[in-house]
């Protein structure tokens, strides 16, 4: 890995609340969000400094939280003062164009108020908190944040610790898949720290109207998976982040984060299959694997819609294809049987698969090794 960048490893914190709702039964997965933020902040190699052997936190470095299921398109910076390469989200926009303490940015996230109505304000926050003050209005304008998160260490260090403390019994009264986001929501007012937010931070849902689908639209529809495929070389606007929490289809074609396999990352393992570049003029349908009365049936699509989906779905593959083949460069020479085939369907693969190859005895070593690694090296506090 290169040097520039570190890996901090947390606990588990997923069972930090018990959960009425028999989907978590087996826990939270993103309680792990707020308490790993806060376990890195205390414990991160680079967030702070040592002067006398005591720790402190640097509080004027900006912190930016992606959610791991994000795929970077442009930099992330702390500074938003050209406002033709961003979507801002409401016109009653805050006086900062840049982070700086006691001025958070985030994107914007379609729950508007949402989070001051799902549970008892004054059981989550108290009965004096500053949270229960917002009015409906500026709730919607200024706090339904998601990642990516921006703000200097001090703020985010200020929201991560109301953050924790709110989370579980949100979690408790709301036993729900945005629990920890309504949470932070809640933290976030509680400080008085009303986010600037930005559509044109994530792409991520096909169909909707808001976020940074404005400059994919823009891009010619006969080229659009040409562009994405190359999409690093593009230099027209984009949206920051593309946020591969839905599912994508055009036709045939189809990517799933919960259809992909878990050992792609491997020397046996083929890359994925390559769409053709005219597939957005191909297609006038889609095709989704979901589990009701319409799975595998073709869908009539909007033109629209058919040349988002192309986007995604073409800069998806490329990008994960140029992965597989960083991984087999640099962890597969001299290896029998491995494979560099761009011939994985995720259509034929389905949710249900989790491996579609026998891995190598290569691949199995190298991971206990890195198991063995992992255990010598990172201890827990």
């Amino acid at each position: 890995m290169s040097g520039m960048f570190d890996i901090h490893f947390t606990p588990d914190f997923m069972e930090m609340a018990e959960s009425s709702n028999p989907y978590y039964s087996e826990g939270y997965a993103y309680f792990n969000k707020p308490f790993g933020v806060r376990h890195w902040l205390r414990h991160g190699k680079y967030i702070g400094n040592n002067k006398n052997h005591e720790r402190k936190l640097d509080k004027d470095v900006v912190v930016i939280l992606v959610d791991p299921d994000m795929i970077l398109l442009r930099p992330i910076t702390d500074d938003f003062s050209n406002e033709a390469k961003h979507i801002f989200a409401s016109k009653r926009k805050l006086k900062e164009f840049r982070v700086k303490h006691g001025s958070p940015f985030a994107q914007r996230y379609l729950y508007g108020s949402d989070w001051r109505l799902n549970v008892t304000m004054s059981d989550i926050a108290g009965n004096d908190s500053p949270a229960l003050e917002v009015e409906e209005k500026e709730a919607a304008d200024f706090y339904p944040a998601g990642p990516p998160y921006i703000a200097t260490a001090k703020d985010m260090h200020n929201i991560v610790i109301k953050w924790t403390e709110f989370v579980t019994k949100v979690f408790e009264e709301f036993p729900y898949l945005m629990a920890e986001m309504h949470a932070y929501s809640i933290a976030a007012a509680n400080l008085k720290l009303p986010h600037q937010l930005v559509d044109s931070m994530m792409i991520s849902d096909v169909p909707a109207n808001r976020e940074g689908w404005k400059f994919i639209d823009k891009m010619p529809v006969a080229h659009r998976c040409d562009i994405a495929s190359n999409i690093y070389e593009y230099s027209g606007k984009l949206p920051k982040t593309l946020h591969y929490c839905q599912d994508y289809a055009v036709g045939d074609w189809f990517f799933s984060k919960s259809s992909f396999p878990t050992n792609f990352f491997t020397c046996e393992t083929p890359l994925l299959a390559v769409p053709p570049m005219d597939i957005a003029l191909k297609f006038d349908y889609t095709k989704f694997l979901f589990p009701n009365q319409n799975y595998g049936k073709k869908e009539a699509s909007t033109s629209r819609d058919i040349a988002r989906y192309t986007f995604t779905l073409c800069s998806l593959i490329s990008i994960l294809n140029e992965l597989g083949t960083f991984f087999k460069d640099n962890h597969c020479n001299g290896i029998e049987k491995t494979r560099r085939d761009e011939s994985i369907d995720l259509w034929k693969l389905g949710h249900h698969v989790e491996q579609i190859f026998e891995p190598s005895k290569h691949d199995e070593m190298m991971s206990r090794k890195k198991k063995s690694e992992l255990k010598q090296h990172f201890k827990f506090n």
